[in-house]
């Protein structure tokens, strides 16, 4: 006889499933871990992992968008420092966030150029947006779809470098930063002379 699950409310549930399914998929591509796997992991039935999620790949979807997504915590007023400064401190932000993150953040961030996948390249480029316009907030620059397109690219440079210096360790914290930084004084415009 199997032990009894502890029964959680409904969005604790859900977490639990998503909390394993993120550990999972951190370690091995999508197509390597199984519904029933997952369910394991949690502690809970496949029927529930259906319930909650409806499917395995929309489980996955779940996963990488709230994988990719930058944090919602807000920087400091950079405002009264020198455009050079900002930027130094906003990158230390994103880089903080990686850190933070680790491989899940880097193997989903990556997963969209694996899977091919044009779901996971929505979810990629909604993330990648959503870091432009943090940028341009935190830099006090203008919301300005042209300096945003210019920014979308950078993401992925940023995720590239990310998995340099945290998975290939090839790179440290130190050059990331410093490449990070050139880039973004680049394409928005505003190098320091």
């Amino acid at each position: 006889m199997s032990p009894a699950r502890t029964r959680l409310a409904p969005d604790s549930r859900r977490r639990s499933i998503l909390d394993a399914a993120a550990v999972l998929y951190a370690s091995r591509p999508y197509d390597q871990v199984s519904t029933t796997e997952l369910a394991r992991a949690a502690d809970v039935t496949r029927g529930l992992v259906h319930h909650y999620f409806g499917s395995k790949r929309e489980l996955f979807l779940e996963v990488m968008r709230e994988s990719v997504m930058m944090p919602d915590a807000a920087l400091p007023d950079l405002s009264t420092l020198p455009l050079p400064e900002r930027v130094s401190r906003t990158i230390d932000w994103i880089l903080d966030a990686a850190t933070t993150y680790g491989q899940a953040w880097v193997a989903a961030s990556g997963a969209a150029n694996l899977h091919g996948d044009s779901d996971v390249q929505v979810i990629v480029d909604e993330a990648d947006d959503r870091a432009a316009r943090l940028v341009l907030d935190a830099l006090a620059l203008p919301d300005d779809a042209a300096l945003r397109a210019r920014l979308r690219p950078v993401a992925a440079y940023v995720k590239a470098l990310c998995r340099e210096w945290l998975v290939q360790e090839t790179l440290d914290r130190a050059t990331v930063h410093a490449d990070v930084c050139s880039a973004v004084l680049t394409v928005t415009g505003t190098e320091a002379p």
